[in-house]
């Protein structure tokens, strides 16, 4: 386990304060300040930049502050574990909302045969609030399709999935052998939320054809793929989504893929976690059971 002074500059870059840090710690102001410069002259590195009266926390300390929070969280886990060996374990997971739709329940349906688990929560949001669950411990790990800074966690790719453009069967777009981005913005775009990674595939995906969603006759914003789904049958208008998502619909002819000229992106799917977590072998594990 890390010493105080650790614990003080993880408080420290939360509160950007030397007062309320020593409020959080109930400690004084004064040895909040030794603390830290005891720890700069330990690592010869500094991590706190105070000019009166701003406080900022410099890059190497904002990622030495990262570090004892991935420690604290792995630490209370393992000692839980130690504790409890004979208790059925609790896991909570996060799962960004397309992901929801097909792959968290593949996941959820392989832990409940295993039996291993008295409790499974599964948390679905978007990708950047699923990996800030897992910075603060509230989720185990995440499945995600959206980018990610792949140097911050590890991770394991779970399958590549294409990320397609799909309108109603009956849209005269459908009838067509192949279509270009021109046709498409002459069409509504239904399209996820901003923080979505599902909308930031897409913007990359139109960013690679010169096009940007401004340039759409019009764009409906929907938080809910099952809603999207829904606005397609209707002839609503097109939107891009992951294959997986409207299977049933395609398969039943309801719903046609785009025929764009470059072909559709594919896309990783993965399943992301902690750095140096103690329990990666299970997650790796698990990974392995979505690619099968």
């Amino acid at each position: 386990m890390l010493d105080n002074r650790y614990q003080t500059l993880l408080v420290l870059t939360q509160t950007k304060s030397y007062t309320q840090t020593a409020r959080q710690l109930f400690i004084t102001q004064p040895a909040v300040t030794q603390q830290i410069k005891s720890l700069e002259s330990e690592l010869q590195v500094a991590l706190v930049h105070y000019q009166r009266p701003h406080l900022t926390i410099t890059p190497a300390g904002q990622e030495l502050a990262a570090f004892v929070r991935r420690v604290q969280v792995q630490a209370n886990r393992v000692v839980t574990s130690l504790q409890h060996p004979q208790v059925q374990h609790q896991l909570t997971f996060s799962t960004t909302l397309s992901l929801s739709e097909f792959l968290a329940p593949q996941l959820i349906r392989a832990l409940q045969e295993q039996g291993d688990y008295r409790t499974l929560t599964c948390q679905v949001t978007n990708t950047q609030a699923a990996l800030a669950a897992i910075d603060d411990g509230t989720s185990d790990f995440a499945l995600i399709e959206g980018n990610f800074d792949k140097t911050q966690y590890d991770y394991q790719i779970v399958r590549e999935e294409p990320f397609v453009g799909v309108v109603a069967a009956d849209s005269p777009l459908a009838q067509k052998s192949q279509v270009n981005w021109a046709d498409l913005t002459a069409t509504p775009l239904l399209v996820r939320e901003a923080g979505s990674g599902s909308r930031e595939i897409l913007v990359s995906l139109a960013q690679a054809a010169n096009v940007t969603l401004s340039e759409f006759r019009q764009i409906v914003t929907v938080n809910n793929p099952a809603a999207i789904r829904q606005l397609l049958l209707r002839g609503a208008g097109i939107s891009f989504l992951y294959r997986s998502v409207v299977a049933t619909e395609l398969a039943s002819g309801q719903l046609k893929v785009l025929p764009l000229p470059a072909g559709h992106l594919r896309h990783d799917l993965d399943l992301v976690y902690a750095h140096d977590s103690f329990f990666a072998a299970d997650y790796r594990r698990w990974a392995q059971i979505l690619r099968e």
